[in-house]
């Protein structure tokens, strides 16, 4: 397979593609606010900087997360311990 050579314009446009791209992706995400409801001191909460990441500290997807985030019924938590919100952007 024969290698693709572009010229150095080609490269500045492509770079400064992706780099708005990258911007954008940074742009659309969703900082969420997980409260502990076990924990009595203070009702511990933790605030993230998107889905994926909340995720990963709980243990589940970011589709699980989402959900939580649609349903407005307040007693909808994960896992029967963290009530999901959005949190401030």
């Amino acid at each position: 397979m024969r290698a693709i050579v572009l010229s150095a314009d080609a490269r500045a446009r492509k770079a400064l593609s992706t780099g708005a791209a990258t911007l954008l992706r940074i742009a659309r995400r969703m900082s969420v606010l997980v409260t502990n409801t076990i924990t009595d001191a203070a009702r511990e909460k933790m605030i993230f900087d998107s889905l994926t990441e909340a995720g990963k500290a709980l243990a589940v997807s970011k589709t699980a997360i989402s959900l939580a985030l649609r349903e407005k019924r307040s007693s909808f938590a994960i896992k029967k311990v963290y009530l999901i919100s959005k949190g401030i952007k």
